[in-house]
């Protein structure tokens, strides 16, 4: 299990958008970060996707600066379900169907929403890759990192998980390897995006391309 200064790091970072940082690093970071696992069981409880990855909950943990705060099991089934829907829509959906789910946009916040929906588009979702034959996607576990205010109450929750997907394209195999650390804050009644970063490779016989996007609204100071 992480130290408490290292789990109160990742939600720092997930938050603050600072100068760049090499691929290979990110990944190497949350590749670290979800080897743990964990023993919850938790799934979501709407999936929308042929190549039948569910997403599981693994290891969590919570940090606080005042009593010790958690994550009920409200808010784990409403971070899980996000994501879920993260992966559905944004990554599976434009592979299977050659486009990108509507419903993406509405996971963040306003703060990060013209961001995800615009200059990192490209790199958050697989709307520019097109359709894929022979689709095969595994995830990691998703493990959560929570973040508690003075009076014991939880503020944010960092899900953090990689999905691995192997097809078939025009020009040969492609595979899509993604980390992606989403930060989730309480909003009007729903824990919605209000930060995140996301690294991709995308490896094809003719070249492997890999990315950073990341976008935060302060609430990490």
């Amino acid at each position: 299990m992480p130290s408490p200064r290292k789990s109160s790091n990742n939600l720092r970072s997930a938050a603050i958008i600072g100068g760049s940082l090499a691929v290979v690093v990110v990944l190497a970071i949350i590749v670290a970060i979800v080897a743990g696992g964990g023993s919850k069981a938790k799934k979501p409880q709407h999936v929308a996707n042929s190549a039948g990855l569910v997403l599981k909950i693994g290891t969590i943990d919570v940090q606080s600066a005042g009593p010790p705060a958690r994550i009920n099991s409200s808010v784990q089934q409403s971070v899980l379900d996000s994501s879920q829907t993260y992966v559905d829509d944004a990554i599976l959906a434009p592979l299977e169907k050659g486009r990108l789910d509507q419903a993406y946009a509405q996971i963040f916040d306003r703060g990060v929403r013209h961001q995800a929906t615009g200059p990192d588009r490209a790199t958050l979702t697989e709307v520019r890759t097109g359709t894929l034959k022979g689709l095969k996607a595994t995830a990691t576990k998703v493990r959560l990192d929570g973040m508690g205010d003075q009076t014991g109450k939880l503020v944010l929750v960092a899900a953090t998980f990689g999905v691995d997907v192997s097809a078939k394209g025009s020009g040969g195999p492609v595979k899509i390897q993604r980390l992606a650390e989403l930060t989730f804050a309480p909003e009007r009644g729903r824990w919605v995006v209000t930060a995140y970063r996301v690294g991709v490779t995308r490896s094809t016989p003719a070249k492997t391309a890999a990315a950073v996007a990341r976008a935060g609204t302060g609430a990490i100071q």
